[in-house]
């Protein structure tokens, strides 16, 4: 009798549907300006709701199934804590401390995931972190096989007590679009090392790719292992189930765009093209879930490692994949290029600052109007002159090299297609390549060995990226 009791008391509970805000929304947000704003949860069935804030108030009904959502026009930034209260037919909910600003998703494998207090001068920089208006939710990622409206995870602003927890990418691109912009700064913080591109992709991502989807079937196709030393062996690694275990419960938040760091760990198994196809269905999947047609993406390339056989062609391979992924989606990605601050010797290096500070530019140009050098060295253009290559580059006035030495890791070769060192002379923004092998070049590449560092910047110190081409005739 008490069972059937408690069973009905607890079935009672259940129909009625008790008022709540999905999990992204909580006291000590930060929302997104200038963006109609989208706030969702749980109700009882056709349970009448107004959610009042910040002067607006706006009313509606629970849908059939318990969930509500309800629309608040754009609001401009403020650093004053303000309450939202959302008003049921028989209780009511309190957010407080909430501001308005810029939030930005940070996600991707451990070079995201590297906190700031292992980066470089990392413990010093979080001493001197009090940032109150900078917000950050960092997701306990967990794999999921659907899709989870929950996670774990608290909105808390920034400290000297907890700076050192967070990714040091996201730390310094959040610091400095704060100071920038002088506004309020959301992160949503959700990442996880070791991990592919597929398990933060959701589900039929892959569907207009057949080749892909099959491969990927066939990659995954047996049981996962967690002991086995194989990333794609690892239960975090299967498809979709990091998107639904920390992407999809994030999909009901207004955000500008997407911070991305990965790749080191499809360099062990993706061509290419795999890796190009794999960053389009993320994005696109994204920008659906999210409802941002015009979602921003800023993404890093890669570190230089010292690799050898199919990795270290892989690895080069992901680096064009990664720069070419950008060129198609212009103007909504931009690729951050790093090759200067790698460590040959561990695939984390620690020297994070420049990295956060190169996506903030990126975000301070595109998104905010700062007319700042943001834009790395990319090549325009190239032409034979009797023995010597003349390559043209935009985003150079003229070149320096790092630490005062020569010009480095240029390649060229004539119609066979074998490649010799080259000798590099600047002429401005324009370098001639030459080598005593080659007495008529025909293609000339640049960074095709992953286990060296760059050394080739323009006037603002930002490196040149790998790229290859073939010679006008």
């Amino acid at each position: 009798m008490k069972k059937t009791m408690i069973f009905a008391v607890l079935a009672s509970v259940f129909c009625c549907g008790a008022l709540e805000f999905d999990g992204v929304f909580q006291s000590h947000m930060v929302l997104q300006q200038g963006r109609t704003l989208a706030v969702s949860g749980r109700a009882a069935p056709g349970e009448r709701l107004t959610l009042d804030f910040a002067g607006q108030k706006v009313s509606d009904r629970a849908g059939e199934d318990g969930h509500w959502r309800l629309a608040l026009s754009p609001l401009a930034a403020s650093g004053t804590p303000r309450s939202m209260i959302l008003t049921g037919e028989k209780e009511s909910l309190k957010l407080d401390d909430i501001l308005v600003g810029e939030v930005w998703l940070c996600s991707g494998q451990s070079n995201m995931h590297w906190p700031l207090a292992l980066s470089l001068n990392g413990r010093e920089t979080a001493t001197e972190s009090d940032f109150p208006r900078i917000r950050t939710l960092r997701i306990g990622v967990s794999a999921a096989e659907t899709p989870q409206k929950s996670f774990k995870g608290k909105w808390q602003a920034l400290t000297s007590k907890n700076a050192g927890g967070l990714s040091a990418v996201a730390f310094y691109f959040g610091r400095k679009l704060h100071k920038e912009l002088n506004v309020p700064v959301g992160l949503l913080c959700a990442y996880q090392g070791g991990t592919m591109i597929e398990p933060w992709t959701p589900a039929g991502a892959y569907d207009a790719y057949p080749e892909l989807k099959k491969s990927v079937a066939e990659r995954f196709g047996k049981a996962p292992d967690p002991k086995s030393k194989s990333p794609k062996d690892w239960p975090r690694n299967q498809p979709n189930v990091l998107y639904n275990g920390a992407i999809h419960p994030l999909t009901p938040c207004a955000f500008r765009g997407v911070v991305w760091y990965q790749g080191c760990s499809n360099v062990w198994y993706d061509t290419q093209e795999e890796y190009l196809l794999k960053q389009q269905a993320l994005f696109d999947s994204w920008k659906k879930a999210f409802g941002n047609p015009g979602m921003k993406f800023y993404t890093v390339q890669i570190a230089p490692l010292k690799r050898s056989g199919t990795a270290a062609r892989n690895h080069v391979g992901i680096w064009l994949s990664q720069q070419e992924f950008a060129d198609r989606n212009q103007p909504a990605v931009k690729l951050a290029v790093i090759n200067d601050v790698g460590d040959l010797k561990t695939i984390h290096p620690v020297n994070k600052e420049p990295v956060g500070l190169r996506l903030a530019d990126l975000a301070l140009k595109y998104d905010y109007g700062k007319d700042i050098p943001a834009d790395f060295p990319r090549f325009r253009s190239g032409k034979r002159e009797s023995s010597i290559l003349r390559l043209v580059f935009e985003h150079v006035k003229a070149w320096k090299t790092l630490h005062g030495k020569e010009i480095r890791n240029f390649e060229i070769a004539g119609t066979d297609g074998k490649f010799f060192p080259a000798r590099v002379k600047a002429d401005g923004a324009i370098l001639l390549l030459s080598a005593p092998e080659v007495p008529e070049p025909a293609a000339a590449r640049y960074m095709f060995d992953c286990g060296r560092l760059g050394n080739l910047v323009n006037e603002a110190g930002l490196p040149l990226g790998t790229f290859e081409m073939r010679s006008e005739k």
